[in-house]
């Protein structure tokens, strides 16, 4: 099996930047995305290889004459543009994103701030879901944004997937009050949008499994065997190490055992358990798995 990169590289604006830097310490160390790049094993068949790709970030009072001018010079066709809409009108961004030459849907996101909160609060929540989508080992897509629009859920993916989910076909929803079905939150690292109100939590595999059945099922059965390869690299690096179950705290042997055995990915926090168990840095740790894949 082939270990392959996927490199991405973040390009944050001027404002961007002041705003994560005016963050208090904890949340701003939280944003793993503001490092230059980052490099990430995956485990892919040859003729589905990643490029390099680029993402920027920034505020939409930015897209001047100047900022377009850079874009077009030095993006490629693998680029993506994150904007924070500060309040600018659609026509506007239309024509701003006209003039970038952007002309696939995926390649661009605009996530609206929501009025009355702080720029650099809201720019953050938005910045914590795509870090934590970069950082994670999974194939799994995950919920990056989300709004309500002439009753249709409307999500969207790190990967700037959309998914149009009218509110008729979500089971729990289509007879409660739209007072109730617009006070909904994203789990902070995308998994799942959540109605407190009704108790109802769905992930985007859910979501699409409403969409799209057939087309979520061969999504659940690639991301299942990522999670079996990469359960397996887990538990040859542990028995390697001459570590047993209670030797890794932080994790209920019953939830080690259950990523080994690839019944549920291995999530961030479980990554740092293990590595801490191992006397590794994270990413120390990460590349002893991706050698143990390219082993295999």
């Amino acid at each position: 099996m082939k270990i392959e990169t996927r490199a991405i590289k973040i390009v944050p604006s001027r404002k961007v930047s002041a705003a994560v830097e005016s963050l208090s310490g904890k949340r701003r160390n939280n944003l793993l995305w503001f490092r230059a790049g980052r490099r990430r094993p995956e485990v892919r068949p040859p003729e589905n290889r990643y490029h390099i790709y680029h993402i920027w970030i920034a505020f939409s009072g930015e897209l001047d004459t100047a900022f377009v001018q850079r874009f077009r010079r030095e993006a490629t066709s693998d680029t993506r543009l994150l904007v924070f809409n500060e309040g600018s009108s659609s026509d506007a961004l239309a024509s701003r994103i006209t003039n970038l030459q952007i002309r696939s849907p995926d390649r661009f996101y605009v996530a609206d701030l929501q009025a009355g909160s702080g720029k650099a609060i809201a720019a953050s929540l938005i910045l914590e879901r795509l870090a934590s989508a970069l950082e994670s080992r999974d194939d799994q897509d995950r919920v990056f944004d989300a709004s309500i629009e002439h009753d249709t859920l409307r999500v969207v993916s790190p990967g700037f997937r959309r998914l149009e989910v009218p509110i008729s076909s979500i089971p729990g929803l289509a007879q409660a009050e739209p007072s109730v079905i617009g006070r909904f939150e994203i789990d902070r690292d995308g998994s799942y949008i959540y109605w407190p109100g009704l108790d109802i939590h769905l992930g985007w595999e859910q979501l699409e499994q409403i969409v799209d059945p057939q087309a979520a099922r061969k999504a659940r059965q690639k991301s299942h065997d990522f999670n079996v390869r990469y359960g397996k690299a887990v538990r040859k690096v542990r028995e390697q190490a001459g570590l047993g179950y209670p030797d890794i705290s932080g994790i209920s042997e019953k939830q080690l055992r259950r990523i080994e055995n690839g019944e549920c990915r291995l999530t961030t926090n479980a990554v740092q358990m293990l590595s801490a168990a191992h006397k590794l840095k994270p990413n120390e740790y990460l590349e002893r798995l991706a050698g143990t894949l390219e082993q295999a």
